[in-house]
């Protein structure tokens, strides 16, 4: 008989992290026989394609620094919130799944985590996915969708249009909010130039003297038949 070929050794590094499975953190299919569709089965996470590091230490998440605490309501924006704060942290999956249960003050929302299947295996995507059916709506609280841009651009041009920095400032983080919304949760794929509405969205005044300062700074290129092209939402 053949000698079983040996499997290469890995290389590590001071700076790699010990990977002690290569199990993904992907969520349970939804069982194909039954008629009821599980909608939470369904949803994606950037901790999907996580592998389990069992032999890692955890990193520790504190509540209390994002005053962030689970009271039974609105699970999906608290888990989201919690996922965007491990994204910030440089935390794992594996780091939120053995500590969710202490970011609630609810001695019994802590308990029910601690016996969901998930908690003992420290398997975040199915912690998360039990979290959602017993504390979840029926269908899942959609924020944003693709004509919310348009609306939104729609509203500040019936209001007279964005006149002085304050009111660019508070538009604008609300735009790049929904952008963010609609990428993270794949209703686009990529980056999106809405130059022509963002000038649009400002009053006559505003629109005028940005012209006279990008066509000094030359800033704006000049079309073929003498019109200007508007340049990129980044420029303008």
């Amino acid at each position: 008989m053949e000698e079983p070929t040996s499997m290469p050794r890995r290389v590590t590094t001071p700076f790699s992290r010990p990977m002690a499975s290569s199990t993904p953190f992907s969520l349970q299919r939804p069982n194909t026989l039954s008629k009821r569709v599980d909608i939470y089965a369904q949803a994606s996470s950037p901790f999907q394609q996580e592998v389990q590091r069992n032999n890692t230490p955890i990193f520790s998440i504190s509540p209390k620094d994002y005053n962030l605490w689970f009271d039974g309501n609105d699970v999906e924006r608290f888990i989201e919130r919690v996922e965007n704060i491990a994204e910030i942290e440089g935390a794992s999956g594996r780091d939120i799944a053995r500590q969710i249960s202490f970011w609630t003050k609810d001695q019994d929302i802590s308990y029910h985590i601690e016996g969901m299947p998930g908690y003992e295996t420290v398997y975040w995507e199915k912690s998360k996915l039990n979290m959602k059916r017993r504390w979840g709506t029926v269908l899942p609280k959609i924020r944003y969708k693709l004509p919310s841009i348009t609306q939104l651009f729609t509203k500040i041009k019936q209001e007279g249009g964005i006149k002085n920095m304050s009111q660019y400032k508070v538009f604008f983080g609300e735009y790049e909010f929904i952008i963010t919304y609609l990428k993270r949760y794949q209703y686009i794929q990529a980056d999106i130039n809405h130059n022509e509405e963002m000038l649009a969205s400002l009053s006559s005044n505003v629109q005028e003297s940005i012209f006279k300062e990008m066509i000094k700074d030359n800033a704006m290129v000049q079309a073929l038949d003498g019109g200007y092209i508007i340049p990129r939402l980044e420029i303008l």
